[in-house]
């Protein structure tokens, strides 16, 4: 029987998944560039801000002419956490609510490792990069 049927996850199932969203406010959504992981009970986002192209750099090159983008407008780094049981709807942003420090640590230390597993880093984007030191502790 498969887990669709008995709800029973097999022996070292994967218990967090990790996303991205590369597109820094792309197309007249204007959703910021972010990444997170997500677990049956957790979500944690990091907003970096920042198109994955360095728009301040002069030399840097991209399609300007795109209808809908605002690639060069970087947002404010931040951070959400919502307690999916609580509060299934994300409505309200944890992150800085004490209670969930400890869980928010071991989330930064598995999406950590999962970027690592996939070689999703931010090595070859250094401004983007930047942003994240500056901001994991926040």
């Amino acid at each position: 029987k498969t887990i669709l049927e008995t709800g029973q996850e097999p022996e070292g199932w994967q218990q967090a998944t990790y996303y991205r969203y590369w597109m820094h406010m792309a197309h007249r959504h204007q959703n910021p560039a972010h990444f997170g992981i997500r677990t049956k009970d957790h979500k944690l986002i990091f907003y970096y801000g920042k198109y994955w192209v360095d728009t301040d750099d002069p030399n840097a090159t991209w399609n300007k002419e795109s209808w809908g983008n605002d690639f060069g407008n970087h947002t404010p780094p931040a951070w959400e956490f919502y307690d999916l049981k609580q509060d299934p709807k994300e409505m309200n942003n944890a992150y800085s609510d004490p209670k969930y420090k400890d869980i928010i640590a071991g989330l930064k230390d598995q999406l950590i490792k999962l970027r690592e597993d996939i070689n999703e880093t931010d090595a070859k984007y250094p401004h983007i990069q930047k942003v994240i030191d500056a901001h994991w502790n926040d």
